[in-house]
């Protein structure tokens, strides 16, 4: 019988779950509607569908993990490690989701003169794309030889008592240092990506202001309030990003070194914040979907963000 510690953990990791697959599920239906009324789909919109589908899969993952900790029995063990590929899969999906709706929001609202930058704002949609797409289908090919490897794997559980005892042979022992540094690591080039357009931002934002000054205007003019926005999702995102990889890193050291339930439980926990926390927040800054969600609400229709109205629909 699990512990009352261990049940409100659950019940937390459980209504974490459950709220943000209904916000990814909001932000994949709103952007699916839209695509079908206006027959389009724009790179804003693509970016965060994708990132709601792979955010859903990571919280179904995760929750499904709680869910197998309570009671692994002879097969449990091969579907925890298969499971293990699909929310390598998805995390490694949302990470460059993310970073590319950051790289996206950097060339729509910041203002460089350098010829580079111009290159790249004026093909903002394959850039971000391709990019997107580029990155996604190597870390794909990474996590399916991953899964090969696995297939080949026999796992023996054995059943004394009350406790299973799992008895691996030398090649899934050799199989959890390349997981782990997939898992630790493979975020790192979209959180770097990420980082660089957060600074580009407070850069281009900074010289903004100090034009604003010589021409004797106000500083939160629109462009202004882009920057701001825009600033702020990034840096939100950087912060959860951060956690998560943080829950990871618990959940790793608690199972080479602690081997404890509750810790485990406590790192999914954590982990569980950064995919739910960081849609509400797009949802928030975002017009079309805040709007949609008053409505949901039936409240009455709010203004449209100054940082959406620069970025507009491409």
């Amino acid at each position: 019988m699990p512990s009352v510690l261990e049940s409100i953990y659950v019940i937390v990791a459980s209504g974490e779950c459950l709220v943000g697959v209904l916000a990814n599920g909001f932000i994949g239906l709103v952007n699916c509607i839209d695509c079908v009324k206006t027959r389009r789909v724009t790179s804003l919109d693509f970016i965060l569908t994708g990132l709601a589908i792979s955010r859903i899969g990571t919280l179904l993952s995760l929750i499904t993990s709680n869910i197998f900790l309570f009671g692994l029995k002879s097969n449990s063990i091969r579907h925890l490690v298969y499971l293990e590929v699909i929310w390598n899969l998805s995390s490694h999906s949302s990470a460059w989701f993310g970073s590319c709706l950051s790289v996206f929001y950097f060339l729509k609202i910041a203002t460089f003169s350098h010829p580079a930058f111009l290159w790249l704002k004026w093909r903002i949609n394959k850039v971000v794309l391709r990019m997107l797409m580029g990155c996604w289908l190597i870390s794909l090919l990474i996590i399916l030889t991953m899964a090969a490897r696995i297939a080949k794997i026999k796992i023996v559980s054995i059943d004394q008592g009350n406790e299973t005892v799992t008895h691996n042979n030398q090649e899934f022992k050799t199989l959890k240092f390349p997981t782990l540094i997939i898992s630790s690591t493979g975020g790192s080039v979209p959180f770097a990506l990420s980082l660089c357009s957060c600074f580009l931002l407070i850069l281009s934002l900074w010289r903004h202001t100090q034009q604003m000054r010589l021409r004797v205007m106000g500083s939160r003019d629109p462009s202004t309030e882009a920057h701001v926005r825009a600033m702020k999702a990034i840096v939100s995102f950087l912060f959860l990003f951060v956690l998560y990889h943080l829950g990871i890193i618990m959940a790793v050291f608690n199972l080479s070194m602690l081997h404890s339930k509750l810790v485990a439980m406590f790192s999914l926990m954590i982990m569980n914040v950064y995919p739910m926390t960081h849609s509400i927040i797009l949802i928030l800054g975002h017009s079309k979907l805040r709007e949609a969600s008053v409505r949901v609400l039936g409240k009455h229709r709010l203004p449209q963000s100054p940082w959406e109205s620069l970025s507009g629909r491409d």
